[in-house]
């Protein structure tokens, strides 16, 4: 004969278990169902490849063509004088005076003055304001004697030098002679000064 405690306790654990079952889950079973697992945590170098990789989706065209890098133009060097200033007659000067200079300097060679001169005339009224002209002309007239008008030439040709060295040395050399033939030694002696600065300024000296 089954005393009343166990008889209570027995359709207690009845009760029990028809109300798990109800639920139907039992204290022991596995809970089913969808397992979410958490993703392994980024390295910063990770984090860094993905951010960079979408700045790059972000800035690409969305027709495909590729974007150069910019990079900024190279800084431009400061030009030599020889690139700044012409050294010869050829480089500024247009066939036609170029040829009658040649005539010129053949001329002057035959001591035939006064014709160099006028060729030089005539091609400083093709080009007015060519300095190299200018300067072979004071040159010939001082060759001719005529040293206060080769004086007054140089002085022109230097006007349109436009600080050009190799031009202002050799009409300085020119005033140098110039005014040694007039008898001016403290003249001449000043011209030489420039004609040397001058030359100095052809090489970057002072």
């Amino acid at each position: 004969m089954v005393s009343a405690p166990v008889a209570m306790t027995r359709g207690l654990l009845v009760v029990l278990a028809l109300a798990l079952g109800a639920c139907g889950t039992l204290p022991h079973e596995r809970t089913t169902g969808t397992v979410f697992e958490s993703a392994p945590s980024e390295t910063d170098g990770q984090r860094s490849d993905r951010a960079a990789a979408g700045e790059r989706e972000r800035q690409a065209p969305r027709d495909g063509t590729e974007v150069a890098i910019y990079q900024p133009p190279a800084t431009e060097q400061p030009e030599s004088l020889t690139e700044r200033h012409p050294r010869s007659l050829s480089e500024v000067s247009g066939p036609a005076v170029v040829s009658l200079v040649q005539q010129a300097d053949q001329a002057a060679r035959e001591a035939r003055y006064e014709t160099a001169i006028a060729v030089l005339e005539r091609a400083l009224r093709i080009e007015p304001r060519n300095a190299f002209v200018w300067a072979r002309l004071a040159e010939v007239r001082l060759q001719a004697g005529e040293a206060q008008q080769a004086a007054a030439t140089a002085d022109r040709a230097n006007s349109l030098a436009r600080g050009n060295p190799y031009l202002e040395a050799r009409n300085w050399r020119t005033l140098a002679d110039a005014r040694r033939q007039q008898g001016d030694a403290q003249g001449a002696q000043l011209a030489r000064q420039k004609a040397e600065q001058a030359r100095l300024r052809q090489t970057g000296g002072n």
